[in-house]
């Protein structure tokens, strides 16, 4: 087996973007027969900026083995080391050779022992070792191939062969295959003569490019991209010409994993799915199904184990369970798609076209509340209102931040503890999943995630996903990083409704328009943010009216200062609606006994609220 990574030039991709992430998922068996999962961890989607790790599956011990890197310095200037490829050598758990490049002031290529470097020139992506002679280490630039005979510490530059190599072959170090002209070619003498054995396109430039080679020494698995998709190509005949079936295609990239002791058995993990195949990858049966979109996958040999990633953990399959060996946390930037906190409020403009009748409505959701309810569970408390009805609706969620998933209480759900799951934020465009936040328990159509992407919202440049679902009645629905959802687009035969984000409060910032205007008074009334008056009069005695304003329902807490800073009185402590509030304060009020011994002189009343803050200075003149 031969896996590549192909080298991609384009520092612009330097992985501050993304999250801490696994990818590039490999293994190799110890002697005594105990398993080591190699994998690339770190914020670089495509792994080849971020540190190569090994770990003991029976230990659960992690080692760092390669080292990598993205710094930007400057605008123009990055310091950075990848990891373009590595191989260990046959029967050798401790000793390998990576290959990528470094940029500094210069862009250099490296192949390096241990990763300590031994050579340097100006890019070499690929490394191969002999399975029959394994001090031959070959290392290519892709235009010529390079060659060590001592195990990778030197290579002579009278070993220069000019191959457009992509791997040797496991059965044979003379045979090399490469590409000409986007053809797949082989040699059979190291590159001095070669031959055209696949006519079909075959891009190097684009992630997903691998040789694995079957235990029977006929069968040869590619991967490449060819004319747009990612595609398996199975040889039946050591790789050479009309020997060549492709067998599988995808829009994304997928991975495919061999057992060294089993001919003909293939497992392809393709988006969240793994298939198998007993006929050397001809055909496939769904044989898993696993929770988040895999990143690769290894197969344990001689034993019906097999090991699978996603971004964020490592699974362990057998035939009867899939159990998760090692996980990392969820971004807490994915889990801002949908901000719940108690006082988040979002306000929607709603047209309905049901034909020939068009009419709008404004539509309200308010986090009210925490609940524990009857399976032990805490959820978010959330209230819904349409404007022309005197109907309120009331919905329980809770985030899970371990699995990135938003779940909804439902008594009528038979699932366990009468949960189901609303929002999934490890998803990715192409996903197709059992989200179920418009429909009913029982429902078993999926929800397609269609797009991600970032755009202006309320001023600022945000990061969205959309959902689409559709059976008898479809749903749209956006959601906007630090924002929730964002609009909604429910069609049916005989038309349609849309709802639009006006407003909203998160965490006590206001965004957007949370009045509406022309809609209705009580809403064209609320307030667009915080705010603490001055009392009247002032100075006062014995009275004075204190008056703040709420644009959203919150817990509410007004005191009272003496000039030391020293609590004279709590007069609100309670939550309160969106809306303007006032309280008259009573100095020798009866009920309110450390007023009655005010002496005169300066005092503060401060009110909070969440996160806002605001003192105001009064006087009280005896």
């Amino acid at each position: 087996m031969k896996k590549l990574s192909i080298f991609l030039f384009v520092i612009c991709f330097f992985a501050s973007a993304y999250p801490q992430q696994f990818s590039r998922l490999n293994g190799l068996e110890e002697p005594q027969g105990q398993t080591i999962l190699l994998y690339s961890f770190g914020n670089d989607m495509n792994g080849l900026y971020v540190p190569v790790f090994k770990y003991f599956v029976n230990t659960g011990i992690e080692t760092q083995i390669i080292d990598a890197y993205s710094i930007q310095i400057d605008t123009f200037q990055y310091h950075a080391k990848s990891v373009s490829d590595y191989e260990f050598f046959p029967n050798d758990e401790n000793n390998f050779i990576n290959v990528g490049l470094t940029i500094d002031i210069d862009v250099l290529g490296y192949a390096a022992r241990n990763d300590t470097i031994t050579y340097t020139d100006w890019g070499i992506f690929f490394v191969d070792i002999s399975k029959q002679h394994p001090n031959q280490v070959y290392i290519s630039d892709f235009h010529k191939v390079i060659k060590s005979f001592d195990g990778g510490y030197t290579y002579p530059a009278d070993s220069t062969i000019d191959f457009e190599f992509l791997s040797v072959a496991d059965f044979d170090d003379r045979v090399f295959f490469g590409t000409d002209n986007n053809r797949l070619i082989k040699t059979e003498d190291q590159g001095t003569t070669f031959s055209i054995v696949d006519t079909s396109n075959l891009q190097t430039t684009k992630p997903g490019l691998a040789f694995y080679y079957d235990v029977n020494q006929f069968h040869i698995y590619r991967l490449n991209r060819s004319n747009g998709k990612f595609t398996l190509n199975v040889s039946n005949n050591k790789g050479n010409a009309f020997s060549w079936t492709k067998t599988y295609e995808s829009d994304t990239q997928f991975f495919i994993a061999i057992d060294s002791t089993q001919s003909g058995v293939v497992f392809l993990a393709d988006g969240r799915r793994i298939y198998k195949s007993t006929n050397n990858g001809y055909t496939f049966f769904e044989y898993k199904s696993l929770p988040s979109k895999l990143v690769g996958i290894y197969k344990k040999p001689n034993s019906e184990i097999l090991y699978a990633a996603s971004k964020y953990q490592l699974y362990e399959i057998r035939p009867d369970t899939t159990v998760i060996i090692k996980s990392v946390p969820i971004p807490m930037r994915l889990l801002d798609y949908y901000p719940l906190s108690i006082g988040n409020y979002w306000i929607y403009k709603v047209t309905d076209w049901s034909y020939p009748y068009y009419s709008e409505d404004t539509f309200t959701r308010r986090v009210v509340s925490k609940e524990i309810l009857s399976n032990n569970k805490e959820y978010f408390k959330i209230e819904e209102k349409y404007h022309n009805s005197a109907y309120t609706n009331y919905l329980y969620e809770r985030i899970d931040s371990a699995k990135g998933l938003v779940y909804r209480f439902d008594n009528e759900c038979q699932n366990p503890d009468s949960e189901k799951v609303i929002d999934d934020f490890t998803a990715e465009v192409g996903d197709s999943l059992l989200i179920q936040r418009f429909t009913m328990c029982w429902d078993s159509i999926l929800t397609y995630i269609s797009e991600v992407g970032s755009e202006s919202i309320f001023n600022e440049n945000r990061n969205f996903r959309t959902y689409e679902y559709s059976w008898l009645m479809s749903y749209t629905y956006k959601l906007a990083q630090g924002i929730g959802i964002y609009n909604i687009r429910n069609g049916y035969d005989f038309g349609e409704s849309n709802f639009f984000l006006n407003g909203c409060v998160i965490d006590d910032i206001v965004y957007g328009d949370t009045t509406l205007t022309d809609v209705d008074d009580e809403l064209n009334s609320l307030p667009a943010q915080y705010k603490l008056e001055q009392n009247y009069p002032n100075p006062f005695n014995p009275s004075t009216k204190i008056s703040w304003q709420l644009p959203v329902s919150s817990w509410v807490t007004l005191k009272i200062f003496d000039a030391l800073g020293r609590e004279v009185e709590t007069l609100v402590n309670e939550y309160q609606d969106a809306g303007v509030h006032s309280t008259l304060y009573i100095v020798n009020q009866p009920d309110r006994q450390a007023g009655s011994t005010l002496s005169s002189g300066i005092y503060f009343y401060q009110l909070k609220v969440g996160k806002f803050v605001e003192t105001k200075k009064m006087m009280f003149l005896k």
